[in-house]
């Protein structure tokens, strides 16, 4: 209603002033180095805004060219900005050729910019201290404080430096407390208690995470085996595991019942000298596309000598797939269990001239 007055009250007043500027236009004379200009009042006024709305343009188009945040006409002041956004552009440049004490005096020079103040520091902060330059990281990232960026910067540096439990604790309550906390906070969280060896928060974790999609399916499936195997054989050798307490039966039946879980379950039956059952679970679960992600883990189960019905089933799939490389990498581990050296020794050779990969497994 007071919107539909004033545009009323507008239109009144353009009613009423539009005749009296035509018929009263007014005169303006100026003499300069001789030369006369006459004008109306009202066409030097329309000239002013003519020249305001160029100007305009120009500042606009000066911005967008020179990549400024804020035109000015102070000389110092536009070429403080100026040397910011070189900085800024050679520090990302020494940034991505992990140029870490060049990246961070180029970027602690460009934060003297506020344009993209919260990125400059994020950067800043990282180069720093990959520089070793840790006061300095601490500085960038204080002033990032109260941010989800500030928040990341300061767990991530923790858990770089061995401090798990302490990024944990600094990431509990903004991931744990918010309806839809930031991704990648919650990535960085489990992260972080996986690392500190926190499993059972970690498993309560799991629902919220899987609910607002912290991971796509593909990292998921990948996460699952980063999860599961460690977390249900170490709770396990703490007596701490227990498949009917509310952690482990608010996930998902698919995730209980997941490869990742059983090969956590098997893990845990072979560290209790359970090897047989061991085997069974793994030869009912086990399968050939998941083996490039349960490779790792597999060759950490003690199963000792009770590999003979699995080895079975690693020759059948190698009847079909003779040039798998797991498949062979899978053969070396059971005849290594066996103690027979010379065997694994020859599977493994075979295993890494299939999948030169297998090469970083080993190390």
């Amino acid at each position: 209603m007071i919107r539909l007055l004033l545009l009323v009250a507008v239109l009144a007043l353009a009613m009423w002033a539009g005749p009296v500027l035509v018929n009263h236009a007014g005169y303006v004379k100026v003499i300069v180095a001789g030369k006369v200009y006459e004008t109306t009042l009202l066409g030097l006024v329309l000239l002013a805004v003519l020249l305001c709305a160029v100007f305009w343009l120009l500042s606009v188009l000066l911005r967008k060219l020179l990549r400024l945040k804020h035109l000015s006409f102070n000389f110092l002041r536009w070429r403080r900005q100026r040397k910011a956004q070189q900085a800024f552009e050679l520090g990302l440049s020494a940034f991505a050729k992990q140029q870490w004490p060049a990246a961070s005096a180029h970027l602690h020079q460009a934060c003297a910019d506020d344009f993209m103040a919260e990125q400059k520091h994020l950067f800043a902060a990282y180069a720093a201290f990959y520089a070793g330059e840790h006061e300095q990281a601490n500085a960038h990232a204080a002033a990032l404080d109260g941010t989800n960026n500030g928040l990341f910067l300061q767990a991530d540096m923790l858990l770089q430096q061995g401090r798990a439990a302490d990024a944990s604790v600094l990431l509990a309550a903004p991931v744990t407390q918010q309806d839809a906390p930031d991704k990648g906070l919650g990535q960085l969280y489990m992260h972080a208690l996986q690392q500190a060896g926190q499993w059972q928060p970690l498993l309560q974790l799991i629902p919220v995470a899987l609910k607002q999609q912290w991971f796509d399916k593909h990292k998921w499936r990948r996460q699952r085996f980063n999860i599961y195997p460690a977390a249900i054989s170490q709770l396990s050798q703490k007596n701490l595991f227990d498949e009917s307490a509310d952690y482990w039966q608010n996930l998902p039946a698919k995730e209980r019942k997941s490869t990742a879980a059983n090969i956590g379950r098997a893990w845990a039956l072979a560290q209790s000298g359970q090897n047989e059952a061991a085997e069974k679970l793994l030869l009912s679960h086990l399968q050939l596309d998941e083996l490039p992600q349960t490779l790792p883990f597999l060759r950490r189960i003690p199963l000792r000598h009770s590999v003979i019905k699995l080895r079975r089933q690693v020759q059948s799939w190698l009847r079909d797939h003779p040039s798998n490389g797991y498949l062979y990498a899978l053969l070396a581990y059971m005849a290594s269990e066996e103690g027979e050296a010379e065997q694994a020794a020859l599977a493994w050779q075979k295993a890494l001239q299939y999948e030169p990969s297998l090469k970083t497994v080993n190390d």
